[in-house]
């Protein structure tokens, strides 16, 4: 039976403005329960944070932002992630991304369509036209995520050193 101590695990990290990725080559059941235990608690943190900073309007926005944490044995990885997830009638991921990166100013062409009255019955002809971005970024998303980024490394960083002290 090997110790943690005997246990060589080689690891790289690698960090960009909204991502803390560590590589390892092997990952031990007891390092990787503590490590979902860890990025549980930073993914639920940074959900909170992003909630915060997310535009209030109607709430749909904040009711569809989830967090997750992913384990994959396979390829040896414990990822935490908050995204916005698309629904069934509308792609409210796209229309978050548009808030979160902005847009640019230049006009764009809208096709034409038929508007629907509040039975689902068509009402009315829209005829196409063109229409101009402008929406300021807001990195309600990847503001919190570039802050976090310093924290998440120093808790990832105990944890491997702690299970190598065992």
């Amino acid at each position: 039976m090997n110790s943690a101590r005997d246990t060589l695990i080689n690891a790289k990290i690698d960090i960009n403005d909204v991502r803390l990725r560590v590589r390892l080559e092997s990952l031990p059941d007891a390092l990787q329960k503590r490590l979902v235990r860890t990025i549980t608690s930073l993914t639920k943190e940074l959900l909170h944070k992003v909630e915060a900073r997310e535009p209030v309007r109607t709430g749909r926005l904040r009711s569809l932002t989830e967090d997750y944490v992913d384990v994959n044995r396979i390829k040896m990885f414990v990822r935490g992630r908050v995204r916005v997830l698309r629904t069934r009638d509308h792609n409210t991921a796209a229309a978050a991304g548009a808030l979160e990166y902005g847009s640019t100013g230049k006009p764009y062409p809208v096709s034409g369509y038929m508007r629907r009255d509040e039975r689902g019955r068509f009402k009315s002809r829209v005829r196409g036209y063109e229409r101009r971005g402008g929406i300021t970024e807001m990195r309600f998303l990847r503001g919190p995520a570039t802050i976090m980024i310093p924290k998440a490394r120093r808790e990832i960083q105990r944890v491997l050193q702690e299970f190598f002290k065992d």
